[in-house]
């Protein structure tokens, strides 16, 4: 009965406690929330403050380290409109707060800024120019500087070093951003001349959507020059149209592929299940790889590819969170494709990052007064339906030979010169492409 009473005793003392802790953590919480300086504008409402930056002195380039040992390949995936926002809104929903993706595997990761030539706010173009060039230009700039006058990209460089090289995208291939590694115009709209210099130029794989500009108007196409670029391509390269193609090319055979997938980009938005003709990135990435390969075995030095999930984007510009979580799904399968690929060859550079953020998404309590418990509000801060870009800046993470030199906070060029400081840049060998 002693033993019992003393049991009960230390329960109730317990339970008092545990109710008292509770209560003390209640009352704490209502305090600090009163007093936190919650405005009285509804939820929907937002203050904005307008500044204009001071003009800044010339840019300085990061130092780099040269590596003990340099890289055989490199792979560059780049996540559209992509940044920590988008990252930590799919890992939450895919996972919760304690799961890890792909790119928490990595062991170095840096801060990329990525303001253009003339603006504050990137676009795809000129971000992606700095990237492909080391140099910053203008929005809607591809591949020349602020003055017109074009810039060897990253791709022509190693071509002439005897490395091969292949771009792959879910937009149409003649999309700003892998149009940038290969074509100069000064409008990323001119189309017509982006995809004839795609198909002119020494990038052995070219993967994505955008058939439509390669056939003229008359066809149903959007080329106003009147050339059936289409047929034309299939005399200087393997055309592929559908994913079963891809997946039973011979990889023996020589010369270049050129793989349009769809009339548009890949995986319209309107009608996602209707796509099973058309690869994932993954699947273009796996591709390319085994493609460059071929090459390699022909006398080339190594592969640099881009891929790119362009399409995380355009989630952020529509404002759709489903949207986004799908391609994020799709790129997070490409980047763990190639970091589990580095990892087993150790020659092969894995860069992951992106050139601007889009929609300005917000990760909230789903109660702004209340942050207990796991139900948070994603909400994108820029315009309902046609999201921007902003300035925040972009991760970037890497693996690989030379990884160590994308480490702190780089500019958007950075990437560029580190990418070809990881690289065994033996004197000029000239192009290992047999056209």
């Amino acid at each position: 009965m002693k033993t019992k009473l003393i049991i009960g005793s230390v329960v109730i003392l317990l339970a008092g406690a545990a109710i008292g802790a509770w209560g003390t953590y209640s009352y704490a919480q209502e305090l600090i929330m009163k007093n936190l300086p919650i405005g009285t504008a509804s939820l929907d409402e937002k203050d904005s403050f307008i500044e204009t930056a001071p003009n800044s002195k010339a840019l300085e380039p990061k130092q780099l380290t040269l590596p003990l040992k340099k890289a055989k390949n490199v792979i560059l995936l780049i996540g559209d409109g992509m940044s920590i926002s988008q990252i930590s809104a799919y890992r939450l929903i895919s996972g919760g707060p304690n799961s890890r993706i792909s790119v928490d595997k990595f062991p170095y990761s840096g801060i990329v800024l990525t303001h253009s030539e003339d603006a504050i706010i990137t676009d795809s173009a000129s971000s992606a120019t700095a990237y492909s060039t080391g140099y910053k230009t203008n929005n809607t700039y591809l591949g020349v500087d602020s003055e017109k006058n074009n810039l060897e990209n990253i791709t022509e460089t190693l071509d002439r070093y005897g490395f091969v090289s292949s771009l792959l995208a879910t937009s149409e291939i003649t999309h700003a951003t892998p149009a940038a590694f290969v074509a100069h115009v000064d409008l990323r709209w001119k189309t017509d001349e982006i995809s004839s210099q795609m198909m002119n130029s020494s990038v052995a794989t070219l993967l994505g959507g955008g058939r439509h500009f390669f056939l003229p108007e008359k066809m149903g196409g959007k080329r106003e020059d009147g050339r059936n670029l289409l047929e034309e391509v299939k005399t200087s390269h393997t055309l592929l149209t559908t994913k079963d193609e891809m997946f039973n090319f011979d990889h023996t055979q020589p010369g270049r592929v050129f793989g349009l997938f769809a009339d548009e980009h890949i995986r319209n938005i309107e009608t996602p299940d209707n796509h099973a003709l058309e690869p994932s990135l993954s699947e273009m990435l796996e591709f390319a790889v085994n493609r460059s390969d071929h090459f390699i075995d022909n006398g080339c030095k190594g592969f640099f590819i881009m891929a790119e999930g362009s399409q995380v984007d355009w989630a952020g510009h529509v404002n759709n969170l489903e949207y986004l979580r799908r391609e994020m799904h799709d790129l997070d399968s490409a980047v763990e494709w190639a970091l589990k690929y580095a990892m087993e060859r150790k020659d092969t550079l894995v860069v992951v990052t992106s050139d601007h953020e889009t929609g300005g998404l917000l990760i909230e309590p789903a109660n702004p007064v209340d942050y207990s418990g796991n139900e948070v509000k994603f909400s994108f801060n820029t315009a309902v339906g046609r999201g921007s870009h902003t300035g925040v800046p972009v991760p970037v993470y890497a693996y690989g030979p030379g990884a160590e030199n994308f480490t702190g906070t780089l500019d958007n060029t950075d990437i560029y010169r580190a990418i070809l400081a990881s690289l065994e840049m033996n004197p000029s060998s000239g192009s290992c492409i047999k056209y």
